[in-house]
């Protein structure tokens, strides 16, 4: 009887530690890149590293450049790139759980090997995470002015942190502060940015022109951000949430079709599924 009462038991722990260890590897994230030099050469051989306040990892770089973690959790990243001969450079990224990351693009340039030059240069790392949280923090409970205020006190202290300026952008448009918005996202586009960042500038510009009612402007932004990377499912979920609130159910479902398309595990995809079947059974 006792070893019939044990077996279960046994297979119940089992279970459990499955269970434990499937949530904590689903938990983790993935996050890519490349490393080029100024005329977009691949680096092989650059050290990146991966840290936060409480974890870090290096990877190194193929014959192309590339580059890529699998075991990170999700929040603020630092992530700083080093090859013999050329300067340094960081990013501070926000990495998210469960969906697909945006990649990292580092463009070293050629110079000494110490730190001479970095949006991190000369920082606390831990510091700049910590406000960069608390902003995130305040932003999720609505009080904007204080996540406003905690990332023009980042930008002050690291103006090189684009990720930052693009997220005061859209403290700004939550709060609805519109023309503030427009400003921090026009300061992003005075740089030389990299298309993944051209595209959300774009499609928030799009947002922008949406909410005080300038329709046909809003498309115009939206579709740039899709020319920008057509394997980014927003900006179509977009235009076709666009289309259906002006009745235009054919260019709708074009829109959504091609939404869920360009990128299946995405949530703007399963968004516009969703969507899409609306339009699909109304008459």
């Amino acid at each position: 009887m006792q070893q019939a009462l044990r077996m279960p038991l046994k297979f119940l722990v089992i279970t459990l530690w499955y269970s434990v260890l499937t949530i904590s590897t689903l938990a983790q994230a993935r996050i890519v890149g490349t490393v080029l030099n100024e005329t977009e050469e691949p680096i092989q051989g650059a050290t990146v590293t991966a840290e936060n306040t409480a974890k870090s990892f290096t990877s190194t770089t193929d014959e192309k450049g590339f580059f890529g973690f699998i075991t990170l959790n999700g929040g603020p990243w630092a992530f700083t790139v080093q090859s013999p001969g050329f300067t340094p450079s960081q990013q501070l990224v926000r990495v998210r759980e469960y969906v697909r990351n945006r990649p990292l693009k580092f463009m070293l340039a050629r110079g000494a090997a110490g730190f001479g030059i970095g949006a991190l240069t000369g920082l606390e790392i831990g510091d700049v995470q910590e406000k960069l949280q608390a902003a995130e923090s305040a932003e999720v409970e609505h009080r904007y002015e204080d996540a406003i205020h905690l990332y023009q006190e980042i930008i002050e202290i690291a103006p090189a942190l684009t990720m930052v300026n693009l997220k005061l952008g859209h403290a700004y448009f939550q709060n609805e502060s519109y023309e503030e918005a427009q400003i921090a996202y026009q300061m992003i586009l005075e740089n030389d940015l990299d298309s993944s960042i051209a595209r959300e500038v774009y499609c928030n510009f799009g947002d922008i022109r949406l909410a005080v009612g300038m329709t046909d402007e809003a498309q115009g932004w939206y579709w740039k951000a899709h020319n920008t990377d057509l394997a980014w499912s927003k900006p179509l979920l977009k235009l076709g949430q666009v289309a259906l609130a002006t009745e235009n159910r054919e260019s709708a479902r074009m829109f959504l079709e091609m939404a869920i398309t360009s990128e299946p595990n995405s949530t703007e995809s399963a968004e516009a599924k969703l969507l899409l079947e609306q339009v699909i059974q109304s008459p």
